[in-house]
């Protein structure tokens, strides 16, 4: 059975350049969505994948300064983690979603549903 795939273009989702990224070898791959006067942050999934299974993989979410989700991760993926409901930050905080170093050469890619209301 295939994936769903959603129209992002209907969904509200900035998909910005800042909504992806990938790591270098080794390295975490870190989105941080800065404190944003009177507006709030987001999220309703993200979707990691690693070059191969991870030693040490975890994937966080912060809020803040503090963890609001935090899951170990044994397999290189893809994996889809929606968030039902979504992760919101106060007004005005920062969110920092990181997928932790791999080990070894691994890289890792990690994607933000996100969006400002």
């Amino acid at each position: 059975m295939a994936a769903p795939v959603i129209d992002v273009s209907r969904t509200g989702y900035s998909r910005a350049a800042t909504d992806a990224v990938t790591s270098t070898a080794n390295a975490a791959a870190v989105i941080t969505y800065g404190a944003s006067g009177g507006r709030v942050h987001v999220l309703d999934g993200v979707t990691f994948s690693y070059s191969g299974d991870p030693t040490g993989g975890r994937l966080t979410v912060a809020v803040a300064g503090t963890t609001r989700f935090s899951v170990a991760i044994t397999k290189g993926g893809p994996g889809p983690i929606p968030f039902d409901p979504p992760i919101r930050s106060g007004v005005g905080e920062a969110m920092v979603v990181t997928l932790a170093a791999g080990g070894g050469s691994l890289t890792g890619d990690l994607c933000c549903a996100h969006r400002v209301e």
